[in-house]
Parts: structure tokens; sequence; C-alpha cells
């Protein structure tokens, strides 16, 4: 009779697992509930510093270049080998100037 004691107390532990992480994840649907769980993941990113330096400074890289911002030409390099824009006194185009390269062998 012992052994349901026993069994009885596994029950209510796992019964209280449960409870508590059903509490856990509704408290993360709040607003706010999630700021601050980074920090963990952080600490677990520097032991992977540790043992694969390489990848993760491959990683770092990659998402600095997903962050970096698109690098736009300037209005005044214009590509004279396809065209030309001119700009009037407000800056705002006024002409285009597209050179069209045909086949002369057609």
């Amino acid at each position: 009779m012992e052994w349901l004691w026993t069994v009885l107390f596994a029950i209510g532990v796992l019964s209280a697992l449960v409870i508590a992480l059903v509490v856990f994840q509704r408290s993360l649907d709040k607003p706010g509930g999630r700021d601050g769980l980074g920090t963990m993941g952080d600490g677990m990113g520097a032991m992977g510093n540790f043992f694969a330096p390489g990848q993760a400074d491959a990683k770092e890289e990659l998402d600095r270049q997903k962050k970096a911002a698109a690098v736009m030409p300037k209005a005044e390099d214009a590509d004279e080998k396809h065209g030309a824009v001119s700009y009037g006194a407000d800056g705002r185009p006024k002409s285009i100037r597209l050179n069209v390269q045909r086949d002369r062998d057609v």
C-alpha cells in the first residue's frame, strides 16, 4: 500500500508542474510578458563563441549585414554609360536621357 502514496505524490508533483507551466505561458501572452527573456539566450551565445568562434563570428557578421542599410547611389553620380538625369533648381528630375545600344548586325 506504500506504493499508492508514492504514485499520488508523483501525480501531485506532475500536476503542480503542469499548472505552473500553464500559468507561465499565460503570463507571456500579456503585454510586456516577454521583456527580459533574451538574457539567457545571450549567455548561451557566449558559450557558442567559446566552442566555435568562427561560426559565431560568421553569424554575427550575417546579422550585421542584414541590419545594414542598402547603399544607394547619389543623384550626382549619374552613370553616363546607361544614361543621365538632369535636375531642376528644386532638386526634382527635369529630364532623363537613356543610352540604348542596338545590334548593328540585324
